[in-house]
């Protein structure tokens, strides 16, 4: 975590809304394209795998609701169960991310880490996915100048925790630390990057749209997951170089990140592949 600066009000006022270049947007989709394309076989799994948890779990609550006790008790691990698989898959693709090959092994392995961690996470997204379009209608049906006011209030302060939210998994796949300090780092995250972190968003959700195609079968929430995982890694290398450059204050070291030199190994990475060489890899 000592990689993230520390959150103070002084970093709110000095954030300009874009401050990454349209090349290195580039540089993430075609990451997140290739290795995801080499890793195809787990993205598949691992959408299956959420497939089942969700919509099976829910389908045999359905089936036992006449006996509410059973159905609620289905309905709670599927529930609990889902956050669990999420964070695994989370973690698997931190490691794709890093060119590293997956394991299922690991995997399964890293499901019983977050037998804890993963309930309270996906109990506190279902919480605010639900409790915010509710605050949001009610203050909005109120009307009037207050009722408006509120609403938009209430818009504003659901914007910023889904944008900051979306960073939860893979802050916590490749940073250490506990729950409180995950999300802590959200936010900190998001206030020091809220142009890229509105792109991200928008970019989950163009996955998510094109993903209704192969019923979110691909490249679907893992897709996503691995987007996260690639965007937040090179995120790290901004404070990486500002860390190897202490002569310089926090605010003029955030505006001077020479991207390119920053990121000119992930470049070169992506720049050595090419569509043919994933269909016609022998003919490279």
């Amino acid at each position: 975590f000592s990689r993230v600066p520390p959150y103070n009000q002084h970093t709110i006022v000095k954030i300009p809304l874009i401050c990454y270049s349209p090349r290195m947007k580039g540089l993430l989709i075609r990451k997140a394209f290739y290795d995801g394309w080499d890793s195809v076989l787990f993205l598949l799994l691992g959408n299956i795998l959420l497939f089942v948890v969700a919509f099976g779990g829910f389908a045999l609550a359905h089936l036992t609701a006449p006996t509410f006790g059973i159905f609620l008790t289905i309905l709670a691990i599927a529930i609990l169960l889902l956050g669990v698989v999420l964070l695994s898959v989370s973690d698997e693709l931190a490691r794709v991310s890093t060119f590293q090959p997956f394991s299922l092994k690991r995997f399964f392995l890293s499901m019983k880490k977050y037998l804890l961690l993963g309930p309270l996470y996906i109990l506190i997204f279902i919480f605010f996915l639900v409790l915010f379009p509710l605050a949001v209608y009610w203050y909005f049906s109120l009307g009037g100048l207050l009722g408006t006011v509120l609403g938009l209030i209430m818009f504003w302060i659901s914007l910023i925790f889904y944008l900051a939210f979306q960073w939860f998994l893979p802050v916590k796949s490749q940073l250490e630390g506990n729950f409180v300090k995950a999300l802590k780092k959200c936010f900190i995250i998001f206030f020091d990057n809220p142009g890229f972190s509105l792109f991200m968003l928008l970019y989950s959700l163009v996955i998510l749209v094109l993903s209704m195609i192969p019923f979110l079968l691909l490249p679907g929430i893992s897709g996503i997951l691995l987007a996260q995982n690639e965007a937040f890694r090179l995120l790290m290398r901004k404070y990486d170089w500002m860390e190897e450059h202490p002569e310089l204050d926090f605010a003029t070291a955030r505006k001077n990140v020479p991207w390119d030199e920053v990121l000119s190994e992930e470049y070169d990475a992506v720049d050595s592949r090419s569509l043919k060489g994933l269909i016609f890899p022998w003919r490279d």
